[in-house]
């Protein structure tokens, strides 16, 4: 019982730190999320199917997450509509892409793609800064916003990220988005890319035994409403810290965060 006490507790405040870093980043938490749940069941023996319940379970909080950061980002008015559906649709194709792989890919390697691909984009972050390469930037294009939901789809499949760690940079870099408007955008079309992700593993995960209780598919209702008490509090504070910094130090903190997150990644896998 008092074990029991103690995972609570855990998810809980786990549940905070992702819902602050959704509305302060725009981001989903799964990078939070994901590793916390991964290493608690494989404590209570269900290392088996732990990676595919902690990532499944993980886009399932991401979901009711971003649509609270992207009601809150509206009602300042920092979505822009159109990027964000497009970017939403190509994301529900590449999250049943990529729900279907992780299932067949080892945890290990998982882990270790998302952790270079992480450091790739606080150094692209920070060399885009340069003038010359800022002249450079990709032209935001329907195809183009198209090709990269698919990528970012694949990727919420894969690792349970709502898509945002991904998003938020590719916006502000390659696509040269001011950071406040491509979080409102990233946010949005994370609730697409979450509803894909969580419907991809219900079915699944459907019918195969061995999964912590109170699981429908690979997704654990207990994790999620435990998690979301407190995620969905913290996002509006995050967004509101967000909203009064500037971009400049916005992305700073953005990038230690990448390299930070990168790093105990690696160190997990």
């Amino acid at each position: 019982m008092e074990f029991f006490i103690v995972i609570i507790i855990i998810l809980l405040l786990c549940g905070l730190v992702a819902g602050f870093l959704a509305g302060l980043f725009g981001i989903g938490g799964g990078v939070v999320m994901v590793p916390v749940m991964f290493f608690l069941l494989n404590d209570l023996g269900y290392d088996d199917n732990a990676m595919a319940i902690a990532v499944a379970t993980s886009a399932a909080v991401i979901l009711p997450t971003a649509v609270a950061g992207a009601i809150k980002n509206f009602s300042g008015k920092q979505i822009t509509w159109w990027p964000a559906l497009i970017l939403g649709f190509g994301g529900i194709l590449g999250s049943m892409a990529g729900s279907t792989l992780s299932v067949l890919i080892p945890s290990q390697v998982h882990i270790l793609a998302f952790s270079g691909f992480l450091i790739f984009m606080a150094v692209w972050m920070i060399i885009k800064q340069c003038r010359y390469l800022c002249a450079y930037a990709v032209r935001e294009t329907d195809f183009i916003l198209l090709i990269l939901g698919i990528g970012v789809g694949v990727a919420s499949g894969l690792f349970g990220i709502g898509g945002g760690v991904i998003l938020t940079p590719v916006l502000t870099s390659i696509l040269g988005m001011n950071i406040h408007k491509s979080i409102g955008i990233s946010l949005t079309a994370m609730v697409l890319i979450a509803s894909g992700t969580v419907v991809s593993y219900i079915v699944l995960g459907w019918g195969v035994t061995g999964l912590f209780p109170f699981s429908i598919g690979y997704v654990n209702l207990l994790f999620v409403l435990v998690l979301v008490l407190t995620s969905i509090p913290a996002v509006r504070f995050g967004v509101k810290t967000g909203s009064t910094m500037s971009e400049k130090k916005l992305q700073v903190l953005f990038i230690g965060m990448l390299i930070l997150l990168a790093i105990r990644m690696a160190i997990s896998a």
